[in-house]
This record gives C-alpha cells, sequence and structure tokens, in this order.
C-alpha cells in the first residue's frame, strides 16, 4: 500500500527541481501537483484532479507557467482598471494573463464491452487561442479490442487481436 501524501523529485547540480505531489484525497479522488524549475526559476507546474467512479473516470488538468516569478510568458489584452503582472509587471493601464493550458478528460462504460468517451483541451498564450475536442471509442471483445478516436487532427483506429496464447497481432 502507498502512503499519501506522496512527494517524489530531484534535482540536479545546478538546482533544476523536477517534483510531483500526489495525493489521494478521497477513496476515489486523487490530486497531483508537478514543478518543474530551472536553475531557481519556475519554469511551469501543472495540477491534476481525477474521479475514479464505478463505471466512469473524470479527469481535469490545469497547466501554467510560473505566475509569482514572472517567467513565464504573458499575454496583454485590453485594459483592466487595477490589473497588473505579479511583481509589478506593466502599468495598471495594462492586463496581462498568464498562458494557460486546460484538459479535461470523461470515460464512461456504456456496457461491459463499450467504453466512450471524450477529450477537450483549451490553450492560451500571447497572440493565439484555442480548444479542441477529441471523441473516443473503444470496443472489447473475447479475443480482440477495437479504438476510435475522432477529432480536429483527424481520425486514429487501432485494432489487437490474440491470435493464440503466444501471438497477438
Amino acid at each position: 500500500p502507498q502512503a499519501f501524501p506522496m512527494l517524489v523529485g530531484d534535482m540536479d547540480n545546478s538546482g533544476s527541481l523536477n517534483a510531483q505531489v500526489l495525493h489521494l484525497v478521497a477513496e476515489r479522488i486523487r490530486t497531483k501537483a508537478v514543478f518543474q524549475t530551472h536553475q531557481a526559476k519556475f519554469v511551469t507546474w501543472q495540477f491534476d484532479g481525477e474521479y475514479r467512479g464505478d463505471d466512469c473516470t473524470a479527469t481535469l488538468t490545469l497547466g501554467n507557467p510560473d505566475l509569482l516569478g514572472e517567467s513565464g510568458e504573458w499575454d496583454v489584452v485590453p485594459p483592466r482598471p487595477g490589473c497588473q503582472a505579479p511583481g509589478g509587471g506593466p502599468s495598471a493601464e495594462d492586463c496581462v494573463v498568464p498562458a494557460v493550458i486546460l484538459v479535461a478528460h470523461f470515460l464512461q462504460s456504456v456496457t461491459s464491452r463499450l467504453v466512450l468517451g471524450g477529450e477537450m483541451v483549451y490553450h492560451r498564450r500571447p497572440g493565439e487561442e484555442g480548444a479542441i475536442l477529441t471523441l473516443a471509442g473503444k470496443y472489447t471483445a473475447l479475443k480482440w479490442v477495437a479504438t476510435l478516436n475522432v477529432g480536429y487532427g483527424g481520425a486514429h483506429a487501432s485494432y489487437y487481436h490474440r491470435a493464440n496464447e503466444q501471438v497477438s497481432v
């Protein structure tokens, strides 16, 4: 059995750190935080929340560069009163918005053999913003498995077949 919360990480000679904090909030809810620094400056961070139900799984991931140390990318958008970057940054006439990535997954067992779900990815960075939706399905038979993903980038299908105990195609 694993003990929670759990901290895992490594640091190199220059002070760059890769660290993960895992925590089981409840029996079905798990959270994870990932931090990465380069020579004592934050490069990126990511937070995950995952729910595992009896017949479904939902995950939400938020990723962003450092908000406090200004080492990430910032975008100047139409002025809003009193809006400034951490540490001062632009004047109150400008409003800076950090780059962000938000990913949501959901998978649902429709039957004991059929799983359907989707993924939505939203990203925002200077000069660019968008969202991509991908739908997925998986069918599991006694000796084969087929999957299909359909999204903005096209479609991807896979097929796995067990010929016998020694050979799979």
